[in-house]
């Protein structure tokens, strides 16, 4: 657990007259942070769901003086809940400037329950696989100066690509292990006419000595300046049951790299069936190397000439 959580009694009182967000362990040893209350209510409001207490509107007395915040604890011991709750406070708690009202920190209970969820391990390493391959393909940007494509990523709920850089260009980032580059699409992922879709094609290679997905995450996290964007990244290493005592798998890094390739969607085999009224689930695996590649820097150009009017 990090160092920032303190026993309660160690608190300072500066820190209680300054601080919007103070983080602690209880008698129990569990972590809890106190978030400074919008108003100064006392009806407590308290709950608790399958990983969190939570008592909103408390009062805490310190030196004989009174403050107001809410209080949301960890209510298991493990290490795993323990290690998900300081991802929560570093990448969400912390980040909280503003005093917040009882309304505000119960939707945000509910949205953290994600960070708890662990998934089937039959699903882990597929999860797990498809996160660093569109990890990989972020840092990759970074690096060649497209930072404003991190808030392209995943920002529409309902699409069906990984990244919509505008109304007409989107990115779809497919991964793989092998040597083969086949990856299977849903149809309407790559046969569209209303959008440009480009397909980035990785292909992974187990490496003890490799990039963990932690790292990778690190490595990202460590790039991205906007506040929504590092709570996103935060959640969805969460929802991945990483940490830094569960790196999750590592790859080749450099190999991946030199093995990057993107692809227009309509140089992919595709079926050439564009009224699927009455058929739904269409999907099939598409070997990648069969089409011609676009060249990578040009597309990296090209992505950050779209971006660019967002910067303006």
């Amino acid at each position: 657990m990090k160092t920032e959580f303190k026993y309660i009694a160690e608190l300072k009182e500066e820190e209680f007259e300054t601080q919007t967000v103070l983080p602690f362990t209880n008698e129990e040893g569990r972590p809890c942070v106190l978030i400074r209350n919008a108003i100064e209510k006392q009806n407590v409001l308290s709950g608790a769901t399958d990983n969190l207490e939570y008592r909103l509107n408390t009062v805490v007395t310190h030196n004989e003086k009174m403050y107001f915040f809410h209080i949301v604890s960890c209510t298991k011991d493990d290490g795993y809940s323990k290690e998900q709750f300081s991802i929560a406070y570093t990448y969400l708690f912390k980040s909280i400037k503003e005093p917040k009202s009882d309304f505000e920190i119960g939707s945000l209970i509910n949205s953290l329950e994600q960070l708890f969820k662990i998934t089937p391990e039959k699903d882990r390493f597929k999860l797990h696989l498809g996160v660093y391959g569109e990890l990989l393909f972020l840092n990759y940007m970074l690096e060649h100066g497209c930072s404003d494509i991190i808030s392209s990523y995943h920002s529409n709920f309902f699409s069906k690509h990984d990244i919509e850089i505008d109304r007409l260009n989107r990115i779809e980032i497919k991964t793989t292990v092998g040597g083969k580059r086949i990856h299977h699409f849903s149809h309407d992922q790559i046969f569209r006419k209303d959008v440009n879709v480009y397909v980035v094609s990785n292909i992974l290679e187990e490496s003890e000595e490799g990039v963990s997905l932690n790292e990778l995450f690190e490595k990202v996290i460590s790039k991205i300046i906007n506040a929504k964007a590092l709570l996103w990244f935060g959640q969805l290493k969460g929802f991945c049951g990483i940490s830094s005592s569960n790196p999750g798998p590592s790859f080749s890094y450099g190999k991946a790299i030199s093995d990057l390739r993107v692809f227009n969607s309509k140089a992919l085999p595709h079926l050439e069936v564009e009224d699927t009224k009455g058929i739904s689930n269409i999907s099939y695996d598409v070997d990648c190397a069969t089409a011609e590649e676009e060249n990578t820097d040009d597309f990296v150009a090209f992505i950050n000439k779209l971006i660019e009017p967002k910067r303006e």
